[in-house]
């Protein structure tokens, strides 16, 4: 992951930091609220969806790119999508945010896995509501949900820390236990809850540690 980084670099560079893009604002009374430095550097979480999103800095040798990671805790088609914004912008009135996106592929082929960057690019919105509150569209179903132009709006709340701990111990583990509790169901009572705790741990502690993403 890593070494493919450092291949996206001369691409996601030239987006800057996504946080030296908007210059700070304080919204009055009368005045709608607007995008911030701020707002760039935080989690966004729905519970009604599942979901969680933010975007990643990350370096690259010398140089600087941005990440959009997509956690989906929804059950049993949990998972964690990385993205490569190609494009940010902000509407006149800075409250949208624009987002052009790459997804990060993986491919595995004899124990090894392979990244690229997909071909097809994505678009989403982003809107602010007010200083905790921004709504944004998911499309696909399943495994393949993402931020999109199309689908159904959520709102989201802005949070400083990581939703991910909570989300995959809330909506992650009750669904795989009971997956793993249906595949380890011909064992002996002792044996089978071994295997189910275990597999179970180890997915809830996997859907967190691709979230909370470190490069």
């Amino acid at each position: 992951m890593k070494r493919f980084m450092a291949k996206l670099g001369l691409v996601a560079v030239a987006l800057g930091t996504l946080g030296g893009v908007v210059a700070p604002t304080v919204a009055s009374a009368k005045t709608k609220p607007t995008f911030t430095n701020t707002d760039l550097k935080r989690y966004y979480k729905n519970a009604t969806s599942k979901t969680a999103f933010y975007f990643k800095t990350y370096k690259s040798g010398k140089k600087t790119g941005e990440m959009l990671i997509f956690g989906d805790f929804n059950g049993k088609n949990a998972n964690v999508k990385y993205g490569v914004p190609t494009s940010v912008k902000f509407s006149k009135n800075r409250q949208t945010m624009t987002t052009k996106y790459k997804l990060i592929e993986f491919k595995t082929t004899k124990g090894k896995t392979t990244t690229s960057l997909a071909k097809k690019a994505y678009t989403f919105k982003l809107t602010k509501k007010s200083s905790t509150k921004f709504s944004a569209k998911l499309t696909g179903t399943k495994f393949n949900r993402r931020l999109g132009t199309s689908g159904k709006t959520y709102s989201y709340t802005k949070t400083k820390t990581s939703p991910a701990k909570s989300y995959a111990n809330k909506y992650v583990k009750p669904a795989m236990k009971k997956v793993y509790a249906e595949a380890f169901d011909s064992l002996p009572a002792a044996d089978k809850q071994a295997a189910v705790t275990k597999y179970t741990n180890n997915a809830v502690n996997t859907m967190i540690k691709n979230f909370n993403y470190k490069s």
